[in-house]
Protein backbone atom coordinates (compact mmCIF):
# COMPACT_ATOMS: atom_id res chain seq x y z
CA UNK A 1 0.00 0.00 0.00
CA UNK A 2 1.38 3.61 -0.82
CA UNK A 3 0.96 6.88 1.27
CA UNK A 4 1.70 9.93 -0.79
CA UNK A 5 1.76 13.52 0.47
CA UNK A 6 2.70 16.80 -0.54
CA UNK A 7 4.26 18.43 2.45
CA UNK A 8 5.84 21.33 1.51
CA UNK A 9 9.68 22.06 1.32
CA UNK A 10 11.92 21.54 3.91
CA UNK A 11 9.31 19.30 5.50
CA UNK A 12 10.11 15.35 6.55
CA UNK A 13 6.57 12.87 6.59
CA UNK A 14 5.81 9.81 8.43
CA UNK A 15 2.95 7.60 9.08
CA UNK A 16 1.03 7.51 12.32
CA UNK A 17 -1.61 4.55 12.53
CA UNK A 18 -4.19 3.67 15.37
CA UNK A 19 -2.45 0.47 15.73
CA UNK A 20 0.02 -0.71 18.02
CA UNK A 21 0.97 -0.37 21.61
CA UNK A 22 -0.04 3.05 22.20
CA UNK A 23 -3.56 3.71 22.61
CA UNK A 24 -3.59 6.14 19.95
CA UNK A 25 -1.23 6.90 17.34
CA UNK A 26 1.63 4.60 16.35
CA UNK A 27 4.00 6.81 14.37
CA UNK A 28 6.53 4.51 11.81
CA UNK A 29 9.92 5.49 12.07
CA UNK A 30 10.66 5.22 8.13
CA UNK A 31 10.35 8.49 6.54
CA UNK A 32 8.14 9.47 3.09
CA UNK A 33 11.31 9.53 0.29
CA UNK A 34 10.80 12.34 -2.32
CA UNK A 35 9.13 11.35 -5.30
CA UNK A 36 11.72 12.95 -8.04
CA UNK A 37 10.66 15.61 -10.32
CA UNK A 38 6.96 16.21 -8.08
CA UNK A 39 6.35 18.21 -4.59
CA UNK A 40 5.31 14.75 -3.30
CA UNK A 41 6.57 12.28 -1.07
CA UNK A 42 5.68 8.59 -0.59
CA UNK A 43 6.42 5.74 1.63
CA UNK A 44 4.82 1.94 0.33
CA UNK A 45 4.20 -0.70 2.82
CA UNK A 46 3.56 -4.63 2.89
CA UNK A 47 0.51 -4.84 4.60
CA UNK A 48 -1.99 -6.76 6.12
CA UNK A 49 -5.42 -7.16 3.05
CA UNK A 50 -7.61 -7.69 5.45
CA UNK A 51 -7.39 -4.47 7.70
CA UNK A 52 -8.98 -1.39 8.48
CA UNK A 53 -7.53 1.76 10.42
CA UNK A 54 -7.33 5.23 11.46
CA UNK A 55 -4.00 7.12 9.99
CA UNK A 56 -2.46 10.79 9.90
CA UNK A 57 0.81 11.57 8.69
CA UNK A 58 3.31 13.91 11.21
CA UNK A 59 5.18 16.06 9.53
CA UNK A 60 7.92 17.78 11.07
CA UNK A 61 8.84 21.20 9.69
CA UNK A 62 12.38 22.78 8.98
CA UNK A 63 12.75 24.37 12.46
CA UNK A 64 11.64 20.83 14.21
CA UNK A 65 8.14 21.80 15.23
CA UNK A 66 5.82 18.79 14.37
CA UNK A 67 1.86 18.57 13.19
CA UNK A 68 -0.31 16.03 12.76
CA UNK A 69 -2.76 15.93 9.42
CA UNK A 70 -5.12 13.60 7.40
CA UNK A 71 -4.27 12.36 4.29
CA UNK A 72 -4.91 15.47 1.76
CA UNK A 73 -5.91 12.11 -1.16
CA UNK A 74 -8.16 10.98 1.39
CA UNK A 75 -9.95 13.04 3.68
CA UNK A 76 -11.37 11.93 7.30
CA UNK A 77 -14.89 10.03 6.78
CA UNK A 78 -18.25 11.70 8.89
CA UNK A 79 -18.01 10.86 12.54
CA UNK A 80 -14.24 11.54 12.91
CA UNK A 81 -14.01 14.03 15.06
CA UNK A 82 -13.59 13.01 18.69
CA UNK A 83 -13.42 14.26 22.24
CA UNK A 84 -10.02 12.90 22.23
CA UNK A 85 -7.34 14.81 20.19
CA UNK A 86 -5.17 11.50 19.46
CA UNK A 87 -8.16 9.97 17.95
CA UNK A 88 -9.87 12.75 16.08
CA UNK A 89 -9.61 13.67 12.74
CA UNK A 90 -8.19 10.70 10.88
CA UNK A 91 -8.38 9.38 8.03
CA UNK A 92 -8.97 6.04 7.33
CA UNK A 93 -7.44 3.06 5.36
CA UNK A 94 -10.08 0.19 4.32
CA UNK A 95 -7.48 -2.37 2.66
CA UNK A 96 -9.43 -5.17 -0.09
CA UNK A 97 -9.97 -8.05 2.41
CA UNK A 98 -11.41 -5.69 4.74
CA UNK A 99 -14.54 -6.80 6.89
CA UNK A 100 -17.56 -4.82 4.97
CA UNK A 101 -19.82 -2.29 7.59
CA UNK A 102 -22.64 -1.92 5.37
CA UNK A 103 -24.54 0.28 8.05
CA UNK A 104 -21.99 2.76 8.73
CA UNK A 105 -21.81 2.65 4.70
CA UNK A 106 -25.68 3.71 4.76
CA UNK A 107 -25.34 5.80 8.31
CA UNK A 108 -22.70 8.22 6.26
CA UNK A 109 -24.82 8.98 3.66
CA UNK A 110 -28.06 9.36 5.88
CA UNK A 111 -28.90 13.64 6.68
CA UNK A 112 -27.90 13.92 10.25
CA UNK A 113 -30.77 13.06 12.89
CA UNK A 114 -32.74 15.66 15.23
CA UNK A 115 -30.67 16.04 18.39
CA UNK A 116 -32.18 17.53 21.67
CA UNK A 117 -29.86 18.67 23.65
CA UNK A 118 -30.23 19.18 27.70
CA UNK A 119 -27.95 19.55 30.85
CA UNK A 120 -28.41 16.97 33.79
CA UNK A 121 -27.37 18.01 36.71
CA UNK A 122 -25.80 15.25 39.11
CA UNK A 123 -26.44 15.53 42.96
CA UNK A 124 -24.21 12.30 43.96
CA UNK A 125 -21.59 13.56 41.73
CA UNK A 126 -22.02 17.75 42.58
CA UNK A 127 -21.58 18.77 38.80
CA UNK A 128 -23.66 19.43 35.57
CA UNK A 129 -22.76 17.47 31.94
CA UNK A 130 -24.54 17.69 28.95
CA UNK A 131 -26.60 14.83 27.01
CA UNK A 132 -28.29 14.62 23.76
CA UNK A 133 -31.34 12.39 22.68
CA UNK A 134 -32.08 11.07 19.49
CA UNK A 135 -35.31 9.47 18.67
CA UNK A 136 -36.02 7.15 16.08
CA UNK A 137 -37.08 7.37 12.31
CA UNK A 138 -40.83 7.04 11.91
CA UNK A 139 -44.27 7.12 13.57
CA UNK A 140 -44.17 6.98 17.45
CA UNK A 141 -47.53 7.91 17.79
CA UNK A 142 -48.40 4.22 19.51
CA UNK A 143 -48.30 3.71 23.40
CA UNK A 144 -45.35 1.16 23.56
CA UNK A 145 -42.79 2.44 25.52
CA UNK A 146 -39.33 2.85 23.15
CA UNK A 147 -36.00 0.26 24.40
CA UNK A 148 -32.98 2.95 24.28
CA UNK A 149 -29.00 3.15 24.42
CA UNK A 150 -27.04 5.31 26.47
CA UNK A 151 -23.53 6.29 24.57
CA UNK A 152 -21.14 6.98 27.24
CA UNK A 153 -18.14 9.60 25.32
CA UNK A 154 -21.15 10.75 23.56
CA UNK A 155 -21.08 13.82 21.75
CA UNK A 156 -23.56 15.82 18.99
CA UNK A 157 -21.93 14.08 16.28
CA UNK A 158 -21.60 11.09 17.51
CA UNK A 159 -22.62 8.08 14.37
CA UNK A 160 -24.68 6.47 16.87
CA UNK A 161 -27.72 7.98 16.07
CA UNK A 162 -27.17 7.55 12.34
CA UNK A 163 -26.45 4.14 12.27
CA UNK A 164 -29.99 3.37 14.40
CA UNK A 165 -31.67 4.79 11.75
CA UNK A 166 -30.22 2.96 9.30
CA UNK A 167 -31.52 0.02 10.69
CA UNK A 168 -34.87 0.90 11.91
CA UNK A 169 -35.29 2.50 8.03
CA UNK A 170 -34.48 -1.19 6.46
CA UNK A 171 -36.69 -2.88 9.01
CA UNK A 172 -34.14 -4.68 11.26
CA UNK A 173 -34.38 -3.09 14.48
CA UNK A 174 -37.01 -2.25 16.79
CA UNK A 175 -37.28 1.74 17.14
CA UNK A 176 -35.06 2.63 19.55
CA UNK A 177 -33.62 6.14 21.31
CA UNK A 178 -30.36 7.07 21.39
CA UNK A 179 -29.01 8.85 24.40
CA UNK A 180 -25.63 10.32 24.34
CA UNK A 181 -23.79 11.38 27.59
CA UNK A 182 -20.90 14.37 27.61
CA UNK A 183 -17.87 13.28 29.58
CA UNK A 184 -16.32 15.96 31.33
CA UNK A 185 -12.53 16.25 30.38
CA UNK A 186 -9.92 14.93 32.57
CA UNK A 187 -13.16 13.40 34.75
CA UNK A 188 -14.03 10.69 32.62
CA UNK A 189 -10.55 9.07 33.90
CA UNK A 190 -12.05 9.12 36.96
CA UNK A 191 -15.63 8.38 36.21
CA UNK A 192 -15.44 5.73 33.70
CA UNK A 193 -12.95 3.46 36.48
CA UNK A 194 -15.17 1.35 37.98
CA UNK A 195 -16.42 4.41 40.02
CA UNK A 196 -19.23 3.19 41.87
CA UNK A 197 -20.43 6.93 42.36
CA UNK A 198 -20.54 7.91 38.84
CA UNK A 199 -22.26 4.04 38.18
CA UNK A 200 -25.13 4.97 41.21
CA UNK A 201 -25.66 8.39 39.15
CA UNK A 202 -26.41 6.39 35.71
CA UNK A 203 -28.71 4.00 37.69
CA UNK A 204 -30.46 6.56 40.07
CA UNK A 205 -30.08 10.01 38.17
CA UNK A 206 -30.02 9.90 34.93
CA UNK A 207 -32.39 6.74 34.03
CA UNK A 208 -35.34 8.44 35.98
CA UNK A 209 -34.44 11.83 34.70
CA UNK A 210 -34.61 10.47 30.96
CA UNK A 211 -37.99 9.20 31.57
CA UNK A 212 -39.45 11.78 33.40
CA UNK A 213 -38.62 14.59 30.81
CA UNK A 214 -39.67 12.65 27.65
CA UNK A 215 -42.88 11.76 28.81
CA UNK A 216 -43.28 15.14 29.26
CA UNK A 217 -43.16 14.94 25.57
CA UNK A 218 -45.40 12.16 25.03
CA UNK A 219 -42.66 9.49 24.53
CA UNK A 220 -42.89 6.30 27.06
CA UNK A 221 -39.37 5.19 27.85
CA UNK A 222 -39.61 1.16 28.79
CA UNK A 223 -39.62 0.65 32.07
CA UNK A 224 -37.63 -3.07 31.39
CA UNK A 225 -34.13 -3.67 31.67
CA UNK A 226 -33.95 -5.96 29.17
CA UNK A 227 -34.81 -2.63 27.10
CA UNK A 228 -32.05 -0.72 28.06
CA UNK A 229 -28.44 -1.31 26.88
CA UNK A 230 -25.51 1.09 28.37
CA UNK A 231 -22.79 1.46 25.42
CA UNK A 232 -18.83 2.22 25.59
CA UNK A 233 -15.35 2.17 23.55
CA UNK A 234 -12.49 1.79 25.91
CA UNK A 235 -12.77 3.10 28.90
CA UNK A 236 -16.35 3.52 28.11
CA UNK A 237 -16.63 0.15 27.38
CA UNK A 238 -15.43 -1.29 31.11
CA UNK A 239 -17.74 1.46 32.79
CA UNK A 240 -21.15 -0.20 30.64
CA UNK A 241 -20.09 -3.35 31.94
CA UNK A 242 -18.72 -2.79 35.71
CA UNK A 243 -22.26 -0.78 35.76
CA UNK A 244 -24.61 -2.98 34.60
CA UNK A 245 -22.54 -5.91 36.89
CA UNK A 246 -23.74 -3.96 39.59
CA UNK A 247 -27.09 -2.41 38.30
CA UNK A 248 -28.68 -5.35 36.62
CA UNK A 249 -32.70 -4.27 37.71
CA UNK A 250 -31.07 -0.97 35.27
CA UNK A 251 -29.41 -2.01 32.44
CA UNK A 252 -30.01 -5.44 31.02
CA UNK A 253 -27.53 -5.05 28.48
CA UNK A 254 -23.98 -4.01 28.36
CA UNK A 255 -22.05 -2.88 24.75
CA UNK A 256 -18.02 -3.01 25.46
CA UNK A 257 -16.30 -1.69 22.20
CA UNK A 258 -12.64 -2.78 23.20
CA UNK A 259 -13.16 -2.28 26.87
CA UNK A 260 -10.48 -0.99 29.16
CA UNK A 261 -10.86 -4.48 30.81
CA UNK A 262 -7.08 -5.16 32.22
CA UNK A 263 -7.78 -1.72 35.26
CA UNK A 264 -7.16 -2.57 38.50
CA UNK A 265 -5.96 0.93 40.92
CA UNK A 266 -3.35 -0.68 42.05
CA UNK A 267 -1.99 -1.70 38.26
CA UNK A 268 -0.10 0.33 36.33
CA UNK A 269 -0.48 0.01 31.80
CA UNK A 270 2.17 -2.32 30.94
CA UNK A 271 4.89 -5.00 33.08
CA UNK A 272 7.70 -4.22 34.00
CA UNK A 273 10.78 -5.24 36.26
CA UNK A 274 8.65 -3.21 38.90
CA UNK A 275 5.51 -6.25 38.22
CA UNK A 276 7.91 -8.92 38.61
CA UNK A 277 8.37 -8.02 42.69
CA UNK A 278 4.84 -8.03 43.96
CA UNK A 279 1.91 -10.42 42.91
CA UNK A 280 -0.27 -8.53 39.91
CA UNK A 281 -3.74 -8.26 40.95
CA UNK A 282 -6.91 -9.73 39.10
CA UNK A 283 -8.09 -6.75 37.33
CA UNK A 284 -11.19 -5.30 39.09
CA UNK A 285 -14.15 -6.32 36.37
CA UNK A 286 -12.73 -9.77 36.47
CA UNK A 287 -12.57 -9.93 40.09
CA UNK A 288 -15.79 -8.81 40.73
CA UNK A 289 -17.60 -11.14 37.83
CA UNK A 290 -15.94 -14.05 39.45
CA UNK A 291 -17.00 -13.22 42.98
CA UNK A 292 -20.55 -12.72 42.07
CA UNK A 293 -23.58 -14.75 41.08
CA UNK A 294 -24.50 -14.08 37.29
CA UNK A 295 -26.14 -11.03 36.72
CA UNK A 296 -29.33 -10.81 34.36
CA UNK A 297 -27.45 -9.08 31.84
CA UNK A 298 -26.71 -9.42 28.13
CA UNK A 299 -22.98 -8.12 26.87
CA UNK A 300 -22.06 -7.70 23.74
CA UNK A 301 -18.29 -7.72 23.47
CA UNK A 302 -15.39 -6.54 20.20
CA UNK A 303 -12.19 -6.10 20.31
CA UNK A 304 -9.23 -5.43 17.41
CA UNK A 305 -6.70 -8.75 17.51
CA UNK A 306 -3.50 -5.76 16.91
CA UNK A 307 -4.59 -3.75 20.05
CA UNK A 308 -2.56 -4.39 23.36
CA UNK A 309 -5.78 -4.59 25.31
CA UNK A 310 -7.10 -7.88 23.40
CA UNK A 311 -5.16 -10.46 25.82
CA UNK A 312 -7.52 -9.14 28.64
CA UNK A 313 -10.33 -9.10 25.90
CA UNK A 314 -9.95 -12.89 25.41
CA UNK A 315 -10.03 -13.42 29.19
CA UNK A 316 -12.92 -11.34 30.25
CA UNK A 317 -14.90 -13.66 27.27
CA UNK A 318 -13.99 -16.86 29.16
CA UNK A 319 -14.41 -15.77 32.41
CA UNK A 320 -18.11 -14.55 30.86
CA UNK A 321 -19.01 -17.92 28.98
CA UNK A 322 -17.34 -20.24 32.12
CA UNK A 323 -20.23 -18.08 34.05
CA UNK A 324 -23.07 -18.75 31.58
CA UNK A 325 -23.36 -15.42 30.30
CA UNK A 326 -25.19 -14.77 27.85
CA UNK A 327 -22.34 -12.74 25.55
CA UNK A 328 -21.17 -12.18 22.21
CA UNK A 329 -17.46 -11.82 21.43
CA UNK A 330 -16.05 -10.32 18.21
CA UNK A 331 -12.48 -9.75 16.93
CA UNK A 332 -11.82 -7.05 13.77
CA UNK A 333 -8.45 -6.58 12.16
CA UNK A 334 -7.66 -3.48 13.71
CA UNK A 335 -6.31 -1.81 16.76
CA UNK A 336 -7.75 0.96 19.52
CA UNK A 337 -9.78 2.28 16.62
CA UNK A 338 -13.37 4.08 15.49
CA UNK A 339 -12.72 3.18 12.54
CA UNK A 340 -14.42 -0.51 13.66
CA UNK A 341 -16.11 0.58 16.57
CA UNK A 342 -18.83 3.10 14.39
CA UNK A 343 -19.70 0.46 11.89
CA UNK A 344 -19.61 -2.52 14.85
CA UNK A 345 -21.90 -0.78 16.51
CA UNK A 346 -24.98 -1.79 14.14
CA UNK A 347 -23.69 -5.44 15.20
CA UNK A 348 -24.26 -4.54 18.96
CA UNK A 349 -27.88 -3.04 18.72
CA UNK A 350 -29.31 -5.96 16.32
CA UNK A 351 -27.66 -7.76 19.67
CA UNK A 352 -29.71 -6.04 21.87
CA UNK A 353 -32.96 -4.83 20.15
CA UNK A 354 -33.56 -6.74 16.76
CA UNK A 355 -36.77 -7.28 14.82
CA UNK A 356 -37.95 -11.05 14.34
CA UNK A 357 -36.09 -11.93 11.35
CA UNK A 358 -38.76 -11.87 7.52
CA UNK A 359 -38.39 -14.08 4.86
CA UNK A 360 -37.33 -11.35 2.71
CA UNK A 361 -34.53 -9.89 4.82
CA UNK A 362 -32.11 -11.01 2.75
CA UNK A 363 -32.99 -8.72 -0.08
CA UNK A 364 -33.43 -5.88 1.54
CA UNK A 365 -29.37 -6.01 1.40
CA UNK A 366 -28.69 -6.92 5.15
CA UNK A 367 -24.92 -8.20 5.68
CA UNK A 368 -23.62 -8.72 8.61
CA UNK A 369 -20.46 -6.80 9.34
Amino acid sequence: MTFVDEPGAGTTVRLSVVIGPVIGRNTIDTEFTPVAGTPLHALTLRMRSDLRFSYVFTRRGPTGEEEQVPDPFNPPPPFSEYPEARFSGSSVAVLPDAAPLPWLDRAEALPSPAMEPAVLTSEILGNERRVWVSMPPGDLSDESALPFVIQLDGTPHHSAPSVRDALVRAGLLRPCAVVLVDQLGMQRYQELLCDPAFSRMLADELLPWLRERLSLQGVALSQDPADVALAGESYGGLCAAWTALHHPTAFGNAILQSPSCGYHPDLTWGTGAGELLRRIPVPTLFADLLAAEPAPIRLFHDAGELEGSTTHSRWLDQVLTAKGYDTSYTEFAGGHDYAWWRGLFADALLWCFPLPAEPDAAQRGYERS
